[in-house]
């Protein structure tokens, strides 16, 4: 079974991170994200180090995007007061549920999306994070 990638994680695939030698052991050819993952991590990459590019089309490759639908909008518009997500997390997160099942869970490496994946039952990892 294939683990929903949200950017930070996406970000460690390209970046020589001390993260980067854990998580790479647990992606497979069957890594999914949002298509909101691509723009995050193409934006970031262009603003800090435009010359990776190249290296980055083929990192996003590898990754199967699934589209922003109207229902996961919606889910994302309707969490509770106690959930305290930003707008971009909650979209992550309302992809990820609409997805139970079929994933294993959620690689992120952002410490707020990683609380409110807890507290929605979500299992999460963070493969090299101490």
């Amino acid at each position: 079974m294939s683990w929903y990638l949200d950017s930070s994680a996406i970000l460690k695939t390209i970046f020589d991170e001390k993260e980067r030698p854990d998580l790479l052991r647990f992606l497979n050819s069957q890594s999914t994200s949002s298509r909101l993952s691509k723009i995050e991590v193409r934006r970031t990459v262009a603003q800090l180090v435009p010359t990776k590019t190249a290296e980055v089309i083929l990192e996003l490759d590898k990754i199967n995007f699934l589209p922003i639908s109207n229902p996961i909008l919606m889910a994302a518009e309707n969490f509770s007061s106690e959930i305290t997500l930003r707008t971009l997390d909650a979209i992550h997160i309302a992809t990820v549920m609409s997805l139970e099942g079929s994933i294993e869970g959620l690689i992120t490496y952002d410490r707020q999306m990683i609380a409110n994946a807890k507290l929605l039952g979500i299992k999460v990892i963070s493969p090299g994070m101490t």
